[in-house]
């Protein structure tokens, strides 16, 4: 019994605690003691909560001694009001107060470091435009506007500063290679490459870290530049080297130089990329012999390498070297070289590249009367990879070709029959009728091989495609080394 009352007790004060009329008797409506209770704001707090925040910021900055960022953040907030009633954008940086502010105050306080400390040097300053940096990137698709005029606004300072950086060339070059990656993502890669060279130049013979908060003996920002810039120019001679082959050969070279100037070991699979890359600029130019004369450079360094970075360099390698051989007429070496870059293929799954090396196979068997079948093989293989792709580009091409191989086995019939056919116009008639049939056929073939070759379309790339070996569907495979069988050498 006495648990039991002790238990009814115990309900009760629980009940009773949480009655509304507990609660209310804690409510005062003594005026003073609630003027106590409220946090008093300050004038410029109570300024940005009445409003329009972009005003009060831009009256707070010419208080402080800014001349510069008030403009700077008038053209911001007329930017932001006309791409937000033209339905652009739906998300306003002023909508996330916190961000707005610790962004305002960055660059509050460089401009007035500047002022401050000027005969001290630009460290200070600079340093704060690439916190707001930083702090802006993760937010770059939410507030994308945003971005895009901070990065241009600082990188104008910068520019302002050429040639006087000083103590701050570090955070001037760290500004430089941010802006640059942007214009990269943004797809602007000429303007990029200019921002990479300018960011090389300045960290050319310092050894600061590729990140301002990593420690000594880690990857320079020299090597980071070096290698993003040589990767961008490789791409950019690929977009290139249709109009202007002698330019990208020139950039290809360029890019070579960057590698061995920050250590070709350590680089190996830049460094080889740049002469398979030169050795493809080479053969678009038609200079087949120094292509192969470039591939023959590297194949030392090719062929050792068995990490499994260096597949797709060793699947390109021996792709061009097939398309060497099978254009100087040796298309027994250039066979062999394709079946080695198929296998290759295969074996870790790169798709794209198996159906163009199936393609090249089947172009070379398709001339010998013998291997025709072999060779449609590797067109109908070709075109299920193109139709899993939806590469409908590929795949018609692809069709091109299966026909062309079709039509060539039916003309020896054709001329057979106009030969031994005993009523002439008979036979004329037939050979007639089927050349009638196929003349749109190849009609549209020509116009589409021109179009391949002049037209600036077909000479845009795509961007680089996820490693497959990162990819959760290739658990089974040996991601670090790769092997070739002993007759692939």
């Amino acid at each position: 019994m006495a648990q039991r009352h002790k238990e009814m007790m115990r309900l009760s004060r629980q009940i009773k605690s949480k009655f509304p009329h507990r609660a209310f008797r804690d409510v005062t409506f003594d005026r003073e003691l609630i003027r106590k209770s409220i946090t008093p704001l300050s004038y410029e707090e109570a300024r940005r909560v009445k409003g329009p925040v972009y005003e009060a910021l831009e009256e707070e900055l010419r208080c402080a001694g800014c001349h510069m960022l008030p403009e700077f953040l008038r053209c911001l907030a007329g930017k932001e009001q006309s791409l937000y009633d033209s339905l652009n954008i739906r998300e306003r940086i002023t909508d996330d107060r916190p961000l707005l502010y610790a962004v305002i105050e960055n660059l509050k306080q460089a401009e007035l470091a500047v002022r401050r400390h000027k005969l001290k040097g630009l460290k200070d300053c600079f340093s704060l435009f690439y916190q707001t940096m930083v702090l802006l990137e993760p937010h770059r698709e939410k507030y994308s506007y945003a971005l895009t005029s901070v990065l241009e606004h600082i990188v104008g300072l910068c520019r302002n500063i050429e040639g006087q950086e000083r103590d701050a060339a570090e955070m001037v070059a760290r500004i430089y290679y941010t802006y640059a990656m942007y214009l990269v993502r943004l797809g602007q890669r000429s303007d990029a490459i200019s921002y990479f060279q300018i960011a090389m130049n300045l960290v050319r013979g310092h050894v600061w870290t590729a990140q301002p908060d990593m420690r000594a003996g880690s990857q320079t920002l020299h090597e980071l530049v070096a290698q993003d810039l040589a990767r961008q120019l490789l791409i950019h001679g690929k977009q290139i080297v249709r109009q202007q082959p002698q330019e990208a050969i020139d950039i290809a070279r360029r890019a070579t130089v960057l590698m061995a100037e920050i250590g070709r070991e350590k680089n190996l699979d830049i460094f080889c990329d740049t002469f398979l890359e030169r050795a493809y600029f080479l053969m678009e130019s038609g200079n087949y012999n120094a292509a192969q004369q470039c591939l023959e450079q590297i194949r030392p360094q090719i062929i050792a390498c068995t990490d499994y970075k260096f597949v797709k360099l060793n699947i390109k390698y021996y792709l061009f070297h097939g398309q060497c051989a099978e254009i100087l007429a040796n298309p027994d070496k250039a066979i062999s070289s394709y079946k080695k870059a198929l296998r290759l293929s295969r074996l870790y799954s790169h798709k794209d590249t198996e159906a163009e090396i199936l393609l090249h196979l089947g172009k070379i068997f398709a001339k010998d009367t013998q291997k025709t079948s072999i060779a449609k093989k590797c067109y109908e293989q070709a075109k299920r990879i193109y139709v899993d792709f939806n590469d409908d580009h590929s795949l018609k091409t692809t069709n091109y070709l299966l026909a062309k191989l079709m039509a060539d086995e039916i003309t020896p019939l054709y001329m057979a029959m106009l030969k031994s056919s005993t009523t002439r116009y008979c036979a004329f008639f037939n050979l007639r009728q089927w050349k009638n049939r196929c003349r749109p056929f190849w009609k549209k073939l020509g116009d589409e091989i021109i179009k391949q070759e002049t037209d600036d379309i077909y000479c845009l790339l795509d961007e680089e495609r996820e490693d497959p070996a990162s990819e959760g569907c290739y658990t089974d495979m040996d991601r670090q080394v790769f092997k070739l069988e002993e007759g692939d050498l």
